[in-house]
C-alpha cells in the first residue's frame, strides 16, 4: 500500500482529532443556565425531543446515503450526498419545532437544550445544521433539473 491511500485516513483522523479538541474546549464555555433551568434539567425537560431530533438526525443522513446503492447513483454524483445533509438538517429541526408545539414547551428552549445536549454552543450546533439545508435545496434543484 503506498502513501497516498493513507492521505483520506490520516486526514479524516486529523479531523476528528480537531473536532474532538475543539467542542471539549467550547463545552467548558456553555452557559451554566438557560432562563432559570440548569442545563441538567433542560436537557430532562426535552429529553424526548432531542433523542428524536437525535435518532432522526440519522435517519435522514443513512436515508440519503442509501440512495447510492438502492438508486443506482455514481460514487461522483453529490445529489444523494447533499440530500442526506439536508434531510439530516431538516429532520432534526423539524422535531425540535413540532415536539415542543404540541407539548406545549418553549421552541427556542428545545433549540438550546438540543445545543446543550450535543456539548457545543448554540451557533455551533446550528450553523452546519443551516448550510445543510442549503445543500437541500441544491440537491432537490439537481433532482429536478436532471429528472431524476
Amino acid at each position: 500500500m503506498d502513501i497516498h491511500a493513507w492521505g483520506p485516513t490520516v486526514s479524516g483522523v486529523a479531523g476528528g482529532l480537531i473536532a474532538t479538541w475543539l467542542v471539549a474546549y467550547w463545552a467548558r464555555g456553555l452557559q451554566t443556565h438557560y432562563r432559570g433551568w440548569s442545563r441538567a434539567a433542560l436537557r430532562r425537560r426535552h429529553r424526548t425531543t432531542i433523542w428524536t431530533a437525535n435518532i432522526l438526525l440519522f435517519v435522514g443522513l443513512l436515508g440519503g446515503l442509501a440512495l447510492y446503492p438502492l438508486g443506482g447513483f455514481t460514487s461522483n454524483d453529490h445529489r444523494p450526498a447533499f440530500l442526506a445533509f439536508g434531510l439530516a438538517s431538516l429532520l432534526p429541526l423539524s422535531a425540535l419545532v413540532i415536539i415542543p408545539f404540541l407539548t406545549g414547551r418553549s421552541v427556542r428552549e428545545s433549540f438550546v437544550a438540543f445545543a446543550l445536549g450535543q456539548g457545543a454552543p448554540v451557533w455551533a450546533t446550528y450553523l452546519p445544521l443551516a448550510g445543510g439545508l442549503v445543500c437541500l435545496v441544491v440537491a432537490m434543484m439537481g433532482f429536478v433539473s436532471n429528472g431524476s
